[in-house]
C-alpha cells in the first residue's frame, strides 16, 4: 500500500500523486513542485526531497528515460 503512504507529509501529497505525475512527465523535483506542490509546506522539502528524488531516479531507471 505505497501509493497512499504520505511522502510529502506537510502538503498531504501520498505517493500514488507523485508517482502518477511523474509517470506523466514530471521528472525533476522542480517539475513536481510546480505540478502538484511538494516541498512547499512548512519544512521547505527538507524530509520529502530526497524520498521524491529516489523515486524519480528509480523511475528513470526502469523506464530508460533520460534527463530532462
Amino acid at each position: 500500500m505505497d501509493s497512499i503512504k504520505k511522502v510529502c507529509i506537510c502538503r498531504s501529497i501520498k505517493a500514488g500523486t507523485i508517482m502518477a505525475a511523474i509517470e506523466e512527465g514530471s521528472l525533476s523535483f522542480e517539475a513536481l513542485k510546480r505540478k502538484i506542490g511538494v516541498g512547499t509546506g512548512n519544512c521547505r522539502a527538507k524530509r520529502c526531497r530526497p524520498k521524491i528524488e529516489e523515486r524519480i531516479k528509480d523511475h528513470k531507471a526502469t523506464t530508460s528515460v533520460g534527463e530532462d
